[in-house]
């Protein structure tokens, strides 16, 4: 019996340097020479051609190939000598396979597709290839450029993808208010068998989130929850028959199943998953069958989660997918109509994402696409079962086509017009439109304080404004601002003078700003790449890669270094980048970030989100660990350690006597999911970012 399942018969012809791989013969030649290649050799060489120039890991072998059977290192070295056999590789001088010491395998030479050899599908190159690529489609993309400009239209920057993108031409966008409420409505679902919106919506800030329903045909709107819970999301059954939703309640977050009537819903049943942390997100093919989110069978400290089949008649969980990533892992996911595709959406570390499509049929991923953007939606194409739309709160929109492995992006996309739930034809879309004046920054006291605050600030603003930190006098603040066209870096003064320092892309999402201790300096993140920006000149450089997986930067002790972990492999290591140097060094492995202060202490996060603290001496003491939070924010300030968390849509904040080991907690806001906070060098005020209501409709988007 064959190890794996994989339609080799439909892949396409490609030189690797010289030699022919043919993988509809499983042959490798050379001249008059040929060797026959075994299924399981045939499908490594095949994704080593499809991630050409990439290190692939060990990790990626087993979930790709192997579909993450028990397979030890030794099985992986003799298949991979296998393939280096056939291509008459040396692994001490290697001309084709190179390995990567305690990262995996990379496939260094070249890589073309031989044109006319069955599916033409594009695909990674070698590194050749690559550069003529992108030295052909800058040329293009300025090319564009001017024709947008003498045209008017605004071009957004876009992150170059490893797959190829097209931007498809874009006249007038025709939007039709679907919903029109004086609050926000969100996290909805269209059936047209009964021609009825589910959607969330609270009024204001105070409410809760409710269930509510609009027919569309009649124009009705009618409440379908009538307690204080916070309802999650909800959405129909393929056949419109039954309603699945969730909401947050005292003792935890719950999932319910309803039958689906005009007169509301009807024969409601909790959904007992026997474990907790289950977040169901589409119905399977029948009405028995649900695919959720939930914490991986193998999952470790970092809380990864996998997407399950879940059968409500027997109360039966089935682990359908495996991530072995840093990141949260699936957490978004739908079947395609005809049943065949299961496509989700993985994070991958920090803020990479990556789509994936599972054939169910063949029980093997058919596309795996690195994704430029944290998408939150995905919809299957109406009538089209092989493309798919991906959509995101910031306002991507992209098409993926599983034919020819392109992801595209939809032209006149932009924040304010974001997560797509639904397919209404040809670029037709039911989407979420809302004001970009969705966040201001406010001061709150810091509830551990015993002091008497006479007066905090309030920051209104037309935009959505995020990531507020204070100057080291706690006289001046650094954020960042939005709107539909643009976004930036600015700083405000305690006169309310405005001075903008960094422009970019709306699209682009700036985090984790720190000032240097000379308060000459900001650094952050912009998208997945560490910045350094110079507040006199204003002079912003990016000092990681593209390519790098980064963590958290931190300033040095003396403000001219900055610590960032980058992910190698499996393993989070530590590195220090020199300002004057422009150089980097390692520092140290199993670290993620690192926190120096003035007095010569040093805080230490490792890679399990452990905190250490460590003295002058170099002496380390294990402080506590924190939980798996993409949104971890934390703080040291005299001798104790702040961080936030939400739960229950409510956000407190925390704090750790280093000296005596007592945790105590304050809550913050009710109904709000902001956990970022900056406090004041006093410490009795704080710094957030707290949300708005979105005023936000449901409205039906035709594309030209």
């Amino acid at each position: 019996m064959d190890e794996l399942n994989f339609p080799f018969t439909k892949s396409p012809n490609y030189m690797v340097a010289d030699k022919r791989v043919c993988f509809q013969s499983a042959e490798v030649s050379f001249g008059d020479k040929s060797i026959k290649l075994e299924p399981l050799p045939l499908a490594v060489l095949y994704y080593l051609i499809q991630h050409a120039g990439d290190v692939v890991s060990r990790q990626a072998l087993l979930e790709h190939v192997w579909g993450n059977r028990q397979v030890s290192d030794d099985a992986i070295r003799r298949v991979i000598k296998k393939v280096r056999f056939a291509l008459e590789d040396d692994a001490k001088e290697p001309r084709y396979i190179k390995t990567i010491p305690m990262q995996g395998y990379a496939l260094i030479a070249p890589v073309q597709l031989v044109k006319g050899s069955g599916n033409t599908q594009k695909h990674n190159l070698g590194k050749q290839d690559k550069r003529f690529f992108y030295t052909k489609l800058l040329w293009i993309t300025a090319a564009l450029i001017v024709l947008i400009l003498l045209s008017n239209w605004f071009f957004y920057e876009q992150k170059i993808q490893k797959k190829s993108t097209e931007i498809l031409n874009a006249d007038a966008i025709q939007i039709e208010t679907l919903t029109d409420m004086s609050g926000s409505e969100m996290s909805a679902s269209y059936h047209p068998k009964h021609d009825t919106l589910l959607f969330i919506y609270r009024e204001n800030n105070d409410s809760p989130y409710a269930l509510h329903r609009k027919n569309l045909t009649t124009g009705l709107v009618h409440r379908l929850s009538f307690d204080r819970d916070n309802y999650l999301s909800v959405f129909f059954s393929n056949d419109g028959q039954y309603v699945v939703y969730n909401k947050n309640t005292p003792t935890g977050m719950k999932s319910y199943i309803a039958r689906y009537a005009n007169s509301g819903l009807h024969e409601t049943k909790l959904l007992n998953f026997a474990t907790n942390g289950v977040y169901p997100v589409s119905f399977g093919v029948d009405n028995d069958t649900l695919y959720v989110s939930a914490l991986s069978s193998g999952s470790n400290s970092l809380r990864q989660h996998a997407i399950y089949r879940y059968s409500i008649s027997q109360n039966l969980l089935q682990q359908m997918t495996f991530p072995f990533v840093k990141g949260y892992g699936d957490y978004a996911a739908q079947l395609s109509p005809d049943g065949r595709y299961l496509a989700l959406i993985r994070n991958v570390s920090e803020r990479r994402y990556h789509l994936l499509i599972h054939d169910l049929e063949q029980q093997n991923i058919v596309s795996e696409v690195n994704l430029g953007f944290f998408a939150s939606h995905l919809v299957w194409l109406k009538d089209t079962p092989d493309r798919l739309v991906l959509s995101s709160f910031k306002g991507d929109v992209y098409y993926f086509d599983m034919r020819t492995e392109q992801l595209v992006e939809q032209s006149g996309s932009a924040p304010g017009l974001n997560d797509a739930f639904y397919s209404c034809g040809k670029k037709c879309l039911f989407m979420r439109q809302h004001r970009m004046n969705y966040k201001d920054i406010q001061e709150v006291k810091n509830p551990f304080s015993e002091t008497d605050i006479t007066s905090l600030a309030y920051f209104p603003d037309s935009n959505a404004d995020f990531n507020p930190i204070y100057n080291n006098a706690g006289d001046m603040m650094y954020f960042t601002s939005k709107n539909e066209q643009r976004a930036y870096i600015k700083s405000i003064d305690t006169k309310g003078q405005q001075r903008v320092l960094y422009t970019f892309n709306a699209r682009h999402i700036v985090t984790r700003l720190s000032l240097n201790p000379t308060g000459t300096k900001l650094t952050g993140k912009i998208e997945e790449r560490i910045f350094v920006l110079d507040i006199k000149s204003k002079q912003f450089k990016k000092i990681s890669l593209t390519e790098e997986q980064v963590g958290v930067p931190h300033w040095g002790r003396a403000g001219q270094s900055v610590y960032y972990s980058r992910l190698e492999g499996v393993d989070t290591v530590l590195y220090r980048y020199n300002l004057h140097t422009k150089k980097k060094e390692k520092v140290e492995h199993g670290i993620s970030e690192r926190k120096e202060l003035t007095n010569g202490d040093s805080y230490l996060l490792d890679s399990d989100y452990t905190l250490w603290l460590e003295r002058k001496g170099g002496e380390r003491v294990s402080l506590m660990a924190f939980d798996h939070l993409s949104s971890l924010n934390w703080q040291v300030h005299d001798d104790y350690v702040y961080w936030s968390e939400t739960g229950q849509l409510n956000v407190s904040l925390n704090r750790l006597d280093v000296n005596s080991g007592l945790t105590q907690q304050r809550l913050l806001f009710e109904n709000s999911w902001d956990v970022e906070f900056s406090l004041h060098p006093s410490g009795d005020k704080i710094l957030v970012s707290h949300s708005l209501l979105a005023d936000s409709n449901l409205v039906k988007v035709q594309w030209p």
